[in-house]
């Protein structure tokens, strides 16, 4: 007796259709993750430090370290860092549950509650600029869309994040920041001040579900993530592109893009000469052999794209992808702005 045929899903993906969706997506955690940075510089704190917190704030100030790990679809080892340096800042503590030694309880204390009740005035600032050009229809239907990605990546991990991590409606709020209680978080959707952190908490969770795809997928590549972005961005470019100008495309940090592209550069992938028109601006221009990476990749891109946004149906998928470039602009602008402002503070304080 022949058995029934599984049909084989269908590729909504071809050509450089996954590449493109993924840089751009990744483009858009970067310029957001940049704005956060500037925030969380003068305090001294890693953007994944501030998402254990904001965790552990979420959950009312205590968590077992594989919720935590769960939560933020960390690997092991990277949650360790984030917890031992909060630790040490005893922004942290730690104890061993009394009714299962194995477990470890991780709680906020007072002092790093006040740190992001003081940071989240800011957070929420960055994600209403983001969001607010999308507009109120946009923005809710992007809300549901991340939370129903994000779920799809819970259930592949065995993890039941909705109980804990349901916006504002499961283990208690989060921490209302001094001095902004009246003001609407998103205007143009009317959300409370807090939901920037919860917002934020979704992208990041988003983030990581996005790296946690791209590790299984890209172990035949040899490709570290920033690299095949720079070589993306400038396979577009047929008169190559400047370091300003990738840094630009990829929301990648220009320190980070020149010395990604000397590293491409000793590999043969991409060639770099100074630009005649601008003085002292290096340009950066594609290989045979860098095009040639880049089309061995095409495959593994749209074996990404297809499974992150596989539970979306297609209408769903061509209105998610028409508004991430969309949010690219704003988030770009934020980042600018808050780059900006870094750089003035940091100079008035030299002074």
């Amino acid at each position: 007796m022949s058995q029934e045929r599984i049909p084989k899903r269908r590729s909504r993906f071809d050509d450089r259709m996954g590449l493109d969706a993924w840089n751009t997506l990744l483009t858009f955690f970067n310029l957001v993750q940049t704005a956060v940075a500037a925030v969380l510089e003068p305090v001294n704190l890693s953007n994944d430090e501030l998402l254990v917190l904001t965790c552990l704030a979420h959950a009312g100030d205590t968590l077992s370290i594989g919720e935590i790990e769960r939560s933020t679809l960390f690997q092991a080892e990277r949650l360790r860092r984030a917890v031992d340096k909060l630790e040490e800042r005893r922004l942290i503590t730690w104890r061993r549950s009394r009714a299962d030694r194995r477990k470890v309880l991780v709680r906020m204390t007072k002092a790093g509650r006040q740190l992001i009740e003081s940071l989240s005035p800011a957070i929420f600032d960055i994600i209403r600029r983001v969001v607010e050009p999308l507009g109120q229809e946009s923005t809710e239907f992007m809300r549901a869309k991340m939370r129903k990605i994000i779920s799809s990546a819970a259930v592949d991990a065995a993890v039941d994040l909705e109980g804990m991590y349901a916006d504002h409606h499961s283990d208690g709020p989060l921490p209302l920041a001094p001095g902004v209680a009246s003001e609407p978080a998103v205007r143009s959707v009317q959300r409370p001040p807090t939901w920037g952190l919860a917002g934020w908490l979704r992208c990041c969770q988003w983030s990581g579900h996005v790296d946690r795809i791209w590790r299984r997928e890209s172990r035949s590549l040899r490709l570290t993530v920033p690299r095949l972005q720079v070589l993306a961005a400038l396979s577009g470019a047929a008169e190559g592109m400047t370091v300003d100008a990738v840094a630009s495309a990829t929301g990648l940090p220009q320190v980070l893009v020149t010395s990604t592209s000397s590293a491409l550069e000793q590999a043969g992938l991409v060639t770099g000469s100074r630009d005649e028109a601008q003085p002292g601006t290096r340009q950066v221009t594609l290989t045979a052999r860098g095009e040639q990476k880049v089309l061995g990749a095409l495959p593994m891109a749209n074996r990404l794209a297809n499974d992150l946004y596989r539970d979306l149906s297609d209408e769903d998928l061509e209105r998610v992808l028409s508004l991430i470039p969309k949010g690219c602009s704003a988030a770009r602008q934020v980042s600018h702005h808050y780059s900006a402002a870094l750089r003035l503070a940091s100079t008035a304080s030299a002074q």
